[in-house]
Formats: structure tokens, sequence, C-alpha cells
């Protein structure tokens, strides 16, 4: 992850972060619900 961020500040390639933030947050969004007891509700909503 930290050679990402030094790669983008480096060589200036901007457009890739919202991707990787993106990512970032589905990942966590993931991990958060494959634990929860409200995974039920959200794989209803799929």
């Amino acid at each position: 992850m930290k050679d990402l961020l030094i790669y983008i500040w480096k060589n200036k390639n901007w457009w890739i972060l919202p991707p990787v933030i993106i990512i970032i947050i589905v990942g966590i969004f993931i991990f958060i619900t494959s634990a929860s007891p409200i995974s039920p509700f959200i794989y209803m909503l799929f």
C-alpha cells in the first residue's frame, strides 16, 4: 500500500487514487458485513 502511494506521489498519477479508495472502502464494507449480524439483510438487498 505504501509503495502504491509513493508511486502516485512521484509520478503524479492522481487518477489512480479514486479507484484505489473505492476498492479499499468496498473491501472494508465486505469485511464488516461478513462478520456481523446484519449480513443476511445485506445479502437480501443484492
